[in-house]
């Protein structure tokens, strides 16, 4: 079992600048930590969501190859930085990758209310989900089924049928946006998108997304909505 001090420790670190460290801090709150590893300001987190993951928080190279120097064990990582991945990786190959620009909110932003009426999203609806995700090989029923139970979501039912949903990473991140194809260009995106950022800054918390560059819909909704670029992140596993 991880101290708590430690933990206090790792959290003091990266609350220093919220905004970089958003991901790692919601990871550390909401899921089940296994270790923490501290090299002066940088810190490696070691926790199991859908599996076994590693977040890391560094701005310096030297830190970051003694964070990794005992990592031989560790392999799927996630919110990595560009720069990082070869001081990662070391000798090891890449066999999965998914890459995305992050996305944050401003504090100044004001968000109209929906103009839809927006619920929680139901268990029920995990099956419906999954199979309308495009983004299958990374996912798992288990894994929406507990995002649904611990994180926010947003959903819009039309004659009890999930047309337009919304729901919070393991790490905080809005995602898993969706409408239907015959219920786009109607403003339920954006609709979900206002009720998930009402519910996180209800909980003093970045309202932030991660979005694959080639994803040109939902980057323009995202920047229409005035989120702001902050930097390329990956999720690998080696």
């Amino acid at each position: 079992m991880i101290s708590r001090d430690i933990v206090n420790r790792a959290l003091s670190i990266l609350e220093k600048d919220r905004l970089r460290n958003s991901n790692i801090i919601n990871f550390i709150e909401n899921n089940r930590i296994n270790d923490i590893a501290i090299v002066n300001n940088s810190v490696l987190v070691r926790g199991v969501t859908d599996r076994e993951w590693v977040y890391i928080s560094s701005t310096d190279k030297k830190e970051l190859k003694i964070l990794c120097s005992n990592n031989s064990n560790d392999k799927n990582f996630g919110v990595i930085e560009n720069w990082m991945i070869p001081i990662v990786i070391k000798e090891n190959k890449i066999r999965w990758r998914l890459t995305a620009i992050k996305l944050y909110l401003p504090d100044n932003i004001l968000m109209d209310k929906p103009k839809y009426n927006v619920v929680p999203i139901s268990l029920d609806d995990v099956d419906f989900i999954f199979e309308n995700s495009t983004y299958k090989d990374y996912l798992t029923k288990d894994y929406i089924s507990d995002r649904i139970k611990k994180g926010i979501s947003a959903g819009i039912y039309k004659s009890g049928k999930l047309i337009a949903w919304a729901i919070t990473h393991d790490d905080g991140a809005m995602g898993f946006l969706n409408v239907l194809e015959e219920y786009r260009r109607r403003g339920y995106a954006q609709a979900v998108s206002y009720s998930m950022i009402d519910q996180l800054r209800a909980r003093k918390k970045i309202p932030f997304a991660h979005i694959e560059e080639n994803n040109i819909k939902s980057m323009n909704l995202t920047l229409k909505m005035g989120f702001l670029k902050d930097r390329v992140v990956n999720w690998f596993g080696i």
